[in-house]
C-alpha cells in the first residue's frame, strides 16, 4: 500500500481576509502591518504592486492598501494595473510626499472599488466600512475582568 508523504494543501480560513499591503518604505510598510494585526486579517507587505499582483501567486488579495510615495510607488503604477484586477478593494493611502489625487481619474480607469486615506486611522475605517466581517467588537474580546 502506497501511502504518500506529502502533506495535505493548506485551505486558507474563511474567517480570514487578506489584505495586502504595498510600500516601498519598509519601516512604514510594517508599522501599518502592525496596526492592523490585530484584526481578522491574512496580511502580507510587498514593496511594489507588481509583486503582489503576480498571476502565479497562490494567495489572492480581498483588499489592496497602495501606499502612494513620490518617485518611489506613483499613480503610474496603479493605471497599469491589469483588467481582472481593477475589481478587487483598493486604498490609497496619502503620505506627506504627494499631496493631490483625483480617484475619479482612476475610477474612470476601471477601479470598481477604489478610496483615498489621508492616515492610517482612515485606512481602518475603510476596511471596516469594505469589510465589517473583520471588526473585532466587544463579545469577541476576551474579558479582562477578575474573580
Amino acid at each position: 500500500m502506497y501511502i504518500s508523504k506529502q502533506k495535505p494543501k493548506q485551505k486558507r480560513d474563511s474567517d480570514y481576509n487578506t489584505v495586502f499591503i504595498v510600500d516601498p518604505v519598509k519601516g512604514e510598510r510594517l508599522h501599518l502591518a502592525k496596526l492592523l494585526k490585530q484584526e481578522m486579517f491574512l496580511m502580507m507587505t510587498f514593496e511594489r504592486i507588481e509583486d503582489c499582483l503576480k498571476q502565479n501567486n497562490p494567495i489572492k488579495p480581498d483588499l489592496v492598501i497602495f501606499v502612494l510615495r513620490k518617485d518611489k510607488n506613483g499613480l503610474n503604477q496603479l493605471k497599469n494595473i491589469k483588467k481582472y484586477f481593477k475589481s478587487l478593494h483598493f486604498i490609497i493611502l496619502m503620505t506627506s510626499d504627494v499631496s493631490e489625487l483625483n480617484i475619479d481619474e482612476l475610477k474612470e480607469s476601471g477601479f470598481t472599488s477604489i478610496y483615498k486615506a489621508n492616515n492610517q486611522d482612515m485606512v481602518k475605517n475603510f476596511i471596516y466600512t469594505l469589510m465589517p466581517e473583520c471588526q473585532v467588537t466587544n463579545a469577541e474580546e476576551p474579558s479582562l475582568e477578575t474573580k
